[in-house]
C-alpha cells in the first residue's frame, strides 16, 4: 500500500531514479528522455504516487487528466482484463465484437441530443483527426475555423489546429492553408475590448465577423469550427455566455458545423458530465478521449449529428486498436461508476475547495495574476506584474518544482501552473494537498 500523506526525502531525483533517468537520456529520443519529472514512479493507487526512492506524493496532475477516477482501481481493470482474455486485440474496424453497440448506445444516452452517430477512435487525437475528415466531407468545404491558445493534440493537423503555444511547435508547425484562428475567449488576456455597439455581443466573435469573414475567407468555405469548450491545457479557460449565444448563432446563419473537443474536458472534469451542459449546447460533433477509458485504456470517439456523419460512408477513420473489446470494457464499466458513486457531486465539492483556498491568492500576491477553477480543472497563472501582465514561465517552473519537493504533482507544462486533481479525491486530502501548494508559491514569491 502506498502511504495518504506525500513525503519526499533528500533532494530530487533520489539515487534510483537518478540511475533510470541517466539510462532513459542513453536510450530514448531527447524529447522524451530529457522532459517529465524528476523522479521514476514504482506505483500508483487511487491520487497517490510512490517513486522508486520511496518518496511519495500527491498527484494532482492525473496523467494530464487522463485517469479521472484515480489510478489502479480494480474494478475498471478486471473488467478490461476479462475482455483482454476472451478477445485480445482486435481490428475493430473488420471484426466488430459485442461491446461496440452498448457503449456507443450508452455514449448517445448521455450526450446532447443533437448528437446521433459515433465512430471510433484510438485516443483524444485520433478522434480530433477524424473529425476534421468528416466535417470536410459533410460539407463539401475545407476551411476549419479554430482558436489561439486551445490544444488538440500532437500530431501534425490536430498541431496546426491547436495553434497552441509557438514554443512547443516551432519549426514543426506550419501556417498551413485550410486552417484560420481567432484568439480564443480568454477571461484574463482577452486582445479586445468591450463588444462594439450593434454587434453579436461579444467582441470574439465581433472579431470573427469583421476581420476574418471580411478579409481572410468568405463565411461559405468555412466547414466549421472546432473548440474546447473550456481550454484545459491552455489554462483553464471558461467563454463567457454571450460567446457561445453569438457563434451558434454565425455557424446557423452560414451552416457551420460546430464540433467541440471535449477530449479534456469530458466524462466530469468540468463538474458536468460534459462542458456543452454547462450551456446547454447542441453541437454538431463531439470528440472525446483521455478519461474515458477510465485511466485503465486508451480510447476515443468522434460523436455526429446526422448531418455531420449519416449520409455517405467512403472516409477512412480510425486506427487498427481504436475500440478494442479491453478498452470498450473499460469505458463501460467507467460509466457505471459515474452512475453509482455520486462522481459529479465530488467534482463540484473539489471545485468548493480549490476555490476557497486558491482564490484570495490574486489579492495577496501580485504575480498571482488569475486563479481560474472550473471543477476539477484549476490554474493559477503568473506573472512578472500585474500592470503588464507578462508572462512568468521561469517562475512557474520554481514554483511548480517548490510544489513536488513538497509532494504534490502539479503540471507546469502550459502557460499556467495546472492541478487536475482525480474526481474522487477526498476533499479534505484535497484541502490538505492545496495548503502545500499555497506554501510553495509563498516560498517561491518571497
Amino acid at each position: 500500500m502506498i502511504p495518504t500523506t506525500p513525503s519526499v526525502s533528500g533532494t530530487l531525483p533520489g539515487p534510483r531514479s537518478s540511475e533510470l533517468l541517466a539510462a532513459q537520456r542513453e536510450l530514448l529520443y531527447p524529447g522524451t528522455g530529457d522532459h517529465g519529472y524528476p523522479m521514476v514512479a514504482a506505483r500508483k493507487s487511487g491520487w497517490m504516487v510512490q517513486d522508486v526512492d520511496g518518496n511519495v506524493f500527491v498527484d494532482l496532475a492525473s496523467a494530464s487528466a487522463s485517469v479521472p477516477l484515480g489510478a489502479g482501481r480494480e474494478d475498471l481493470a478486471a473488467a478490461a482484463a476479462e475482455m483482454l482474455v476472451r478477445y485480445g486485440n482486435e481490428d475493430s474496424h473488420a471484426l466488430f465484437h459485442e461491446l461496440i453497440v452498448p457503449l456507443a448506445q450508452r455514449l448517445l444516452a448521455i450526450t446532447p441530443d443533437s448528437l446521433t452517430r459515433v465512430d471510433i477512435a484510438l485516443n483524444g487525437t485520433e478522434a480530433v483527426e477524424i473529425a476534421l475528415k468528416l466535417m470536410r466531407r459533410a460539407t463539401g468545404r475545407q476551411h476549419v475555423l479554430a482558436f489561439y491558445g486551445s490544444y488538440h493534440g500532437e500530431s501534425t493537423m490536430t498541431a496546426t489546429l491547436g495553434a497552441e503555444q509557438n514554443e512547443i511547435s516551432a519549426g514543426l508547425r506550419t501556417l498551413s492553408t485550410g486552417f484560420l484562428h481567432a484568439p480564443y475567449p480568454h477571461p484574463y488576456r482577452s486582445p479586445f475590448g468591450p463588444p462594439r455597439s450593434g454587434g453579436t455581443g461579444d467582441a470574439t466573435v465581433d472579431f470573427i465577423r469583421d476581420q476574418l469573414l471580411f478579409h481572410a475567407v468568405h463565411p461559405g468555405e468555412i466547414a466549421g469550427v472546432v473548440i474546447e469548450p473550456v481550454a484545459g491545457s491552455g489554462g483553464v479557460l471558461r467563454p463567457p455566455d454571450a460567446f457561445w449565444r453569438a457563434l451558434v448563432e454565425l455557424c446557423q446563419e452560414y451552416d457551420w458545423l460546430l464540433c467541440l473537443d471535449e477530449v479534456k474536458t469530458g466524462f466530469g472534469r468540468t463538474g458536468e458530465m460534459f462542458a456543452a451542459d454547462l450551456w446547454g449546447l447542441q453541437p454538431d460533433m463531439m470528440c472525446l478521449g483521455k478519461a474515458m477509458g477510465g485511466g485503465v485504456m486508451p480510447i476515443g470517439a468522434v460523436l455526429g449529428s446526422e448531418r455531420a456523419m449519416g449520409g455517405y460512408d467512403d472516409v477512412p477513420t480510425g486506427s487498427t486498436w481504436a475500440w478494442l473489446p479491453a478498452s470498450c470494457a473499460a469505458a463501460l464499466a467507467s460509466l457505471d461508476v459515474f452512475e453509482k458513486e455520486g462522481v459529479l457531486d465530488n467534482v463540484k465539492a473539489l471545485h468548493a475547495v480549490s476555490s476557497e483556498m486558491l482564490m484570495p491568492l490574486k489579492e495577496r500576491f501580485p504575480q498571482v495574476g488569475d486563479v481560474r477553477v472550473q471543477g476539477c480543472f484549476v490554474a493559477i497563472e503568473l506573472v512578472t506584474d500585474p500592470v503588464s501582465r507578462a508572462r512568468a514561465p521561469k517562475l512557474q517552473e520554481r514554483l511548480a518544482l517548490a510544489c513536488l519537493t513538497r509532494g504534490v504533482m502539479a503540471d507546469s507544462s502550459t502557460a499556467s501552473l495546472n492541478l487536475q486533481p482525480s474526481l474522487v479525491m477526498d476533499p479534505a486530502a484535497l484541502r490538505s494537498a492545496l495548503a502545500l501548494v499555497v506554501d510553495a508559491l509563498e516560498e517561491t514569491l518571497s
